[in-house]
């Protein structure tokens, strides 16, 4: 069984992630940072020298690659579902679960860090927002489960995927 977490930047996937995969003995991927492992560095040096396309295309190369794994929680990077063909292949998973974050929870868990290559330029809450606006659809389409993240803990937010596995 995979669990996989999709949603915006900053909703808590990777923590979650983290947090579920110990309590159920998973495996933990986060497919940002096993980007960053194969290509050596840093995702917002991807960008500066690569430029964002290629980091999609590197997003579907390791979305590919980890939907092999079995007992595993996946984190992905918000914007994986830009991608048509990462979207296919997470329509195809059953427990693809959208970790649904207002945009001002986001912006505060954000707001400090220099990591986000999308939020270096300019109003970072304004491009949260057209961002979230633009990938709503996708989440909620590919996604088998909502879970609404504010005011709940990680630990109700954990609960609340198992009980849905």
């Amino acid at each position: 069984m995979r669990i996989i977490l999709i949603g915006p930047m900053g909703s808590g996937k990777s923590s979650i992630g983290k947090i579920l995969a110990k309590k159920i003995n998973f495996k933990f991927i986060d497919t940002d940072k096993l980007i960053e492992i194969q290509e050596g560095i840093k995702i917002k040096e991807i960008f500066n020298l690569k430029g964002e396309g290629y980091f999609r295309d590197l997003e579907v190369k390791v979305l590919k690659e980890i939907l092999i794994a079995r007992s595993a929680v996946i984190a992905t990077g918000g914007g994986i579902v830009q991608r048509e063909k990462s979207r296919l292949l997470l329509k195809n998973e059953k427990n693809v679960f959208f970790l649904n974050s207002s945009v001002k929870r986001q912006f505060e868990r954000t707001k400090d860090s220099d990591k986000r290559p999308l939020l270096n330029k300019g109003d970072s809450f304004k491009t949260l927002k057209e961002l979230y606006k633009k990938r709503l659809p996708h989440y909620e389409n590919v996604s088998r489960y909502k879970i609404e993240m504010d005011n709940k803990t990680n630990d109700e937010i954990v609960e609340q995927i198992l009980k849905n596995t």
